[in-house]
This record gives structure tokens, sequence and C-alpha cells, in this order.
């Protein structure tokens, strides 16, 4: 299974949006991470974490910080047609719960841990997956 299977689309926001802006944006998309951009270039991811960690965990002020102040900067990425078991190990190393998704060196979506065991786990379930040591982690 590759990981352009599996992945989901991502939202990206302006570096210059408020954090409360960006969390109402996450909420109405049930969604636990944007992408930010900055003059159309990607610079950078924000979570629910961040927002959990370096604004309510600290008391900052979530209408007036802006989403770059707290993103990470450093942006894990796979290729769309990597396979779903090298994704996982990737999250596992990198200790992070998605990767964005690239293809031709472009931003496509992203793929989560929960995405994938979701999908390993309907693969089971369906029969689609007819070897299921394929996907055991070694």
């Amino acid at each position: 299974m590759k990981v352009k299977d599996i992945m989901h689309s991502i939202t990206r926001i302006s570096a210059s949006t408020t954090i409360s802006k960006a969390a109402e944006i996450m909420d109405k998309k049930s969604i636990g991470s944007v992408l930010v951009e900055e003059y159309g270039n990607v610079i950078g991811i924000m979570t629910e974490r961040d927002i959990l960690s370096k604004v309510v965990a600290q008391s900052r002020n979530a209408d007036k910080l802006k989403v770059k102040s707290i993103m990470s900067s450093q942006i894990i990425m796979i290729d769309a047609n990597e396979d779903v078991l090298e994704a996982s190990k990737v999250m596992e190393q990198k200790k992070v719960k998605s990767l964005i998704v690239t293809e031709k060196g472009e931003v496509i979506g992203k793929i989560t841990a929960s995405g994938i065991s979701s999908s390993l786990r309907y693969g089971l379930i369906s029969g689609s997956l007819h070897d299921h040591n394929d996907y055991m982690i070694r």
C-alpha cells in the first residue's frame, strides 16, 4: 500500500493568521494540524500540540499571537509513492504523528499515524491484505 493511497488533504494557512483563528479553522474541519505559508511558500506546520504547549499552557493570548510564532519550521516529508510501512517507520523514528506527502517536489497532502492504523486494520478485516506479515514492523 502506498502513502498516496491513504493520505488526507491538508489545510494551508497564512503565517500571519492568529492562533485563535487557526484553532477555529482546525476545529471546524476536525483536523490536528495545518501547513503554514508565507508568500506562497510552505514555511512550517502548526499542530494542536503546539497550541496546547506554546499558548494555552503558558497563558498566552491566542487572539494576538500569530501562527508563525509557535509553528514548527521542521517539516518531515515523505514521497507519495513510498510504502505505508516506511511512513510508519519514519514517524516512529522522528517521534511525529504525521508526515507531509509530496509528489515531484510539491506538497499534495499528509499521512497520519491514525490513518495508517485505520487503513491497515481495514485491510486486514476486509481481506485486501492477504499476507499481514508484510505490514508487521520489524
